[in-house]
């Protein structure tokens, strides 16, 4: 069992990824303060973070409060004075700086001050002659970084990133000796609609059987690349070309070899990112549950294992999902811990989105109420918990999305809102709605085969159904809710190989509410679209993460595996930046020093070999980011020296001091762009 540290929960957690986290810079400014004095250069200061000193060390003097820079000066000058007889409040001469190195030498103190400053973003080393935030700075003096050659300062200025390269190989090493746990790319749920749902195994067009991914599949390569684990696939798709396939082959149970998937990415609207629509694969035993569900009333508690279903033993999550699915809605019966539990599952429909709005051959659910907030304007006008959206400022039946623009657009005017609870219509008060907002969650009523709308142009226009109206029967088989009218479509349709007519019974809501039979005409390419609607099984957020070790036999191996690892998030950072210029990833989605604090103290919890994993990933990201020609950090200040040495003399100080204005107010507006979408991430759960 892998070693934890000291606490699971938060302050420990966290305050010890920040003793890592600022270990990292350390010894990016170890690197920098060890080969300056390897040169010749005097290092002043020695500080991690910025800002005013909280706790300094000085030989000598020892440790202070604050800063020991005005009683290091103090001693030197009283020193002088004494020595050369100089009285109380005469003027002091200039010093010479073999006058103050004597004096230093003579009193036992330290030349370089180190020291601990109040905002932990960083560090830096100071040398003389040199200034970061201002160019302008020189010195005359032999041992100032300025007098150095320019392969000395070069030196100087690498050593940081090449320590952080050192240690994020000793990190990988560290983890990967002792072993942790990735999730594999192993397939755990498609999204409906999604590219992995959508597209047929290269080779199998028109094969149902091979449209899309399935749970359980495991991605051996993509674009001819091996892909170790999950994030292989995930960077794979959020970095590669927003107008390139992915080529995916794809190892499935039952098959003599691997699939092979061509898949467009599409941008998710929820993240802004590529997606193909794959989410991790997951173990068989419940993570959590809830005690007001159905299944915990029926014995079902979290920690219990999926071991059969129907009978059948299942030993995978895939084997599980695709026997819950190929029920089309049935009722299965699913055992927990060897039959300890048995309890009856069906798997939930998913509407496919053809057209507008979520629909079945262009049957459109009446919207339902799902929550409505307390004190919210909607509760004021007596809206109430699965009341059907009826009509909004004279908009009959309208979907979610309509009926949240109606809001939008009344501004702050009340809305008419009439709902229908119980079977009956009730019109309530108009509500003004708060910030363009009535303070409720919506989704669709499935529990009930309650039409709200139909899209034209498709064979539910031929029903010509009013909002409110109620399918019965489809083919002659009753249907109570909209699980069994798809499936009930399903089967209907698969008998209409060339396309044909369904009947479909249903009660009009018009006065008397009368009970009707129809017909729909159903194409052979609708008749192919009715089998795209799709099943999931009701369970996967209760589900645990699946989890592989990845561990090295041997030092070697692990040195192997620290230096592989260090190179692909090498060039994956660098990809990310690419993808971030060309707009196919938000910038928004970037972690900045609270993100990733937050993150790091999430991982720090599941152990120490977590820990070094983590903290090897970000000495990457500093090699990274670090070296980037940016002004003011390492690559800035090299792409200067190397300037410098092809013109055969410094670049204009004006032009290194309006460059390093530009580099403080990017860097700056980043951190503050990053570290806000960080905070609202952390309170809105995103």
């Amino acid at each position: 069992m892998p070693f934890q540290l000291p606490s699971l929960t938060g302050t420990s957690s966290f305050l010890i990824f920040l003793l890592g986290f600022g270990f990292l810079i350390f010894i990016h400014e170890l690197g920098h303060f060890v080969v300056a004095k390897l040169v010749g250069i005097k290092v002043t200061q020695f500080a991690i973070g910025f800002g005013h000193s909280v706790l300094s060390w000085r030989k000598g003097l020892g440790f202070r409060a604050g800063s020991t820079e005005a009683e290091y000066e103090k001693r030197i000058e009283d020193h002088l004075r004494k020595q050369h007889n100089l009285a109380e409040g005469q003027v002091l001469p200039q010093w010479s700086t073999t006058d103050r190195d004597r004096a230093v030498a003579s009193l036992g103190l330290g030349e370089t001050e180190y020291r601990l400053n109040w905002m932990p973003l960083g560090g830096y080393v100071k040398m003389l002659g040199q200034e970061d935030l201002d160019p302008t700075a020189r010195s005359d003096d032999p041992r100032s970084f300025n007098t150095k050659p320019v392969w000395a300062r070069a030196c100087v200025i690498s050593a940081g990133v090449v320590m952080n390269l050192i240690f994020a190989v000793i990190f990988f090493i560290a983890c990967f000796l002792h072993g942790v746990e990735f999730p594999p790319a192993v397939v755990g749920a498609v999204a409906p609609g999604s590219p992995a749902a959508t597209t047929f195994a290269v080779g199998h067009d028109g094969d149902e059987a091979y449209r899309g991914l399935l749970p359980g599949d495991r991605v051996l390569k993509i674009n001819d690349e091996r892909i170790p684990d999950f994030m292989g696939i995930a960077t794979s798709t959020v970095l590669g070309s927003a107008s390139s396939d992915r080529v995916l082959k794809v190892q499935r149970e039952g098959e003599d070899a691997p699939l092979t998937y061509k898949l467009l990415p599409m941008k998710d609207p929820d993240t802004g990112l590529l997606s193909l629509g794959i989410a991790p694969g997951r173990t068989l035993t419940l993570a959590a549950i809830r005690e007001e569900s159905t299944l915990y009333k029926q014995g079902v508690r979290a920690d219990m294992t999926v071991t059969a279903v129907d009978g059948k033993p299942v030993s995978t999550y895939g084997e599980y999902a695709r026997a819950i699915t190929s029920a089309h809605g049935n009722e299965v019966q699913v055992e927990f811990d060897h039959g300890k539990v048995t309890v009856p599952l069906s798997a939930d429909m998913v509407l496919p989105d053809t057209g507008d709005y979520p629909n079945l051959l262009g049957l459109v659910p009446a919207t339902r109420i799902g929550k409505v907030m307390k004190d919210s304007p909607a509760q004021k006008a007596g809206v109430q918990t699965d009341d059907l959206v009826a009509e909004v400022n004279g908009q009959a039946w309208p979907t979610a999305t309509q009926l949240q623009k109606a809001v939008k657009d009344a501004g702050t005017d009340p809305v008419s809102l009439t709902v229908e609870r119980k079977g009956e219509l009730v019109t309530l008060e108009p509500v003004a709605p708060h910030n363009g907002l009535l303070g409720v969650s919506l989704g669709v009523e499935t529990d009930q085969v309650i039409i709200g709308q139909y899209l034209s142009d498709t064979p539910a226009a031929a029903l010509n159904l009013t909002g409110g109206s109620r399918i019965l029967a489809i083919d002659g088989t009753d249907v109570a809710d909209w699980s069994q009218m798809e499936r009930a479509l399903q089967q209907a349709c698969s008998k209409l190989t060339d396309g044909g007519k369904v009947g479909v019974r249903f009660e009009l809501a018009v006065k008397d509410r009368p009970v009707m039979q129809e017909d729909l005409p159903i194409t052979a390419d609708q008749s192919r679209l009715m089998a795209k609607a799709a099943w999931v099984e009701p369970l996967g957020w209760m589900f645990g993460d699946l989890r592989e070790p990845v561990k090295a036999g041997n030092p070697y191996d692990a040195l192997v595996i620290g230096l592989q690892k260090t190179h692909h998030f090498m060039l994956q950072t660098y990809q990310t930046i690419l993808r971030i210029a060309q707009g196919s990833v938000p910038l928004k989605g970037v972690s900045g020093p609270v993100g990733i604090i937050h993150a790091g103290t999430t991982v720090t919890s599941r152990g120490w070999p977590y820990l070094c994993f983590f903290l090897g990933l970000i000495s990457v990201n500093l090699v990274v980011l670090n070296f980037l020609p940016i002004p003011i950090v390492d690559g800035g200040l090299m792409v200067f020296l190397i300037i410098e040495k092809i013109k055969g003399s410094p670049v204009n100080a004006k032009i290194q001091n309006a460059a390093s204005l530009v580099g403080i107010a990017l860097i700056g507006s980043l951190v503050l762009f990053v570290t806000y979408h960080d905070i609202t991430r952390l309170f809105t759960g995103g």
